[in-house]
């Protein structure tokens, strides 16, 4: 189950439930805002989501935590108390190139946080945000472009083709997740310290922004590849900053769609269209490989909307779109997800058998030793296998895929292990889902 961030906000403080409600109506009273009883279920329920806290309370929690009372009103509950946290800048830095230079230094030692998706922007503060984004792209792809000169040519030069041979591993790698998250969030530092390095007053070349967006890209993927959806939200905001300061419209569309996937998989289908109808708006005429994860994505958010129809059409789009300006690789990578999402759609819409059938023969390709290597996200497409089989009862089937990904990966990353026990536990009592436990257990030591 997911942390509430007042439950993350009290842990960190080392409050118990008990003290936090002491605490919270001893400063409410302090406040001049009035008596309010000290009760410990109050807490518990605020932290379960059951209620939200009497705007006074909030008022009063904002001052321990020193939040402006502002902020209460502007951002509301829950997403104000994330200001509390390292995630303050992500809210609130403004949309300025130093605004985007503070939120990607926000990312560089994000925590492993493996648990359910937590998304911490949600609704009408999240279209704010890409509001924001939008004008401010707008404005950068209007101004004056910077050139880059002297040493820091070549330094980018190297920079750039460390970064494309990175992103050509999302096509497929045999390396480890980590260590491509490793070399990933390394440039990603490399450049965000060249930015935040830059002399007062000096404007920071805009290819900066440009490339510190792909890798906070690449770091969102590779996190979600991992499992670690919280870690890829941020990083995926972060790029999105940086993508608008860049004045890249296909930057932004790209990470505009990111989020979106983000979203997808937290269950907030409405905001997902939201978020790919801003992609649209960033860049009518996306690159091949955006357009292809626009259509498929919509395509989710559809199903999950239960709009079969248009589910249908938008996965038609993708196949369409996947052969366009493609090397061998990248249209074999492409051919994947839109197979994955037609089955996965087909999950969504209520129809276990149908995905099955997809499932299938996409788990014996995905799993095959084939001349090009597996794309790192595979194991992530093999745990939506499992959950298909599991939903027909067909345990033996969904062990197998188990075990597949094991013997892709080697070892799963904590945080996508962590899915699979999840995916799995239901069945914890079968021998066969027990062993397959069992393993997942041992590979973790």
């Amino acid at each position: 189950m997911t942390l509430h961030p007042l439950a993350q906000l009290r842990a960190a403080a080392g409050l118990s439930h008990p003290a936090y409600a002491r605490l919270v109506a001893e400063t409410h009273a302090a406040l001049g805002l009035g008596q309010m009883a000290a009760r410990r279920e109050k807490v518990s329920r605020w932290e379960s989501g059951r209620t939200v806290p009497e705007h006074s309370a909030q008022l009063a929690m904002a001052h321990i935590h020193h939040v402006p009372a502002t902020e209460v009103c502007r951002l509301g509950w829950p997403h104000w108390l994330y200001l509390a946290s390292r995630d303050a800048g992500l809210l609130s830095a403004p949309h300025t190139d130093e605004g985007a230079a503070l939120v990607l230094d926000s990312t560089l030692n994000l925590a492993d946080a493996p648990r359910p998706p937590a998304l911490l922007l949600t609704g009408r503060v999240l279209a704010e945000q890409v509001q924001s984004a939008l004008v401010r792209l707008a404005e950068a792809a209007d101004g004056a472009v910077t050139d880059v000169t002297g040493p820091l040519t070549e330094r980018l030069d190297w920079a750039q083709a460390r970064i494309e041979a990175l992103e050509e591993c999302e096509n497929g790698t045999l390396l480890p997740l980590h260590a491509l998250y490793t070399a990933a969030l390394s440039e990603h530092r490399h450049l965000v310290t060249l930015i935040t390095a830059t002399p007062g007053g000096l404007p920071v070349p805009r290819l900066l922004y440009g490339l510190a967006a792909r890798t906070g890209m690449l770091c969102a993927w590779l996190s979600s590849a991992a499992g670690e959806e919280t870690r890829a939200e941020r990083h995926v905001l972060a790029a999105l900053r940086a993508a608008a300061a860049s004045g890249s419209r296909p930057h932004t569309a790209a990470a505009l769609t990111r989020l979106a996937l983000r979203h997808l998989l937290a269950g907030s289908p409405a905001d997902a269209l939201s978020l790919l109808r801003a992609a649209r708006a960033a860049d009518p005429r996306p690159a091949p490989g955006t357009d292809v994860q626009l259509h498929g994505h919509r395509a989710l958010a559809l199903a999950h909307l239960a709009d079969r129809a248009a589910a249908r059409q938008a996965l038609d789009h993708a196949s369409r779109a996947v052969n366009r300006s493609a090397t061998a690789a990248e249209m074999a990578a492409r051919h994947h997800a839109v197979a994955v999402n037609r089955a996965l759609a087909s999950l969504y819409l209520g129809q276990p058998k149908t995905a099955r059938r997809q499932f299938g023969p996409l788990t014996e390709r995905l799993t095959t030793p084939q001349s090009r290597p597996p794309s790192p996200y595979t194991a992530q497409w093999l745990r939506y296998a499992v959950e298909t089989h599991l939903a027909l009862g067909e345990v033996d089937v969904a062990v197998h895929a188990t075990h597949r990904a094991l013997d892709l990966t080697g070892a799963l990353p904590e945080g996508l292990a962590l899915q699979f026990h999840q995916v799995l536990g239901s069945r914890q009592h079968e021998p066969l889902v027990r062993q397959a436990l069992d393993r997942l257990r041992d590979l973790q030591r």
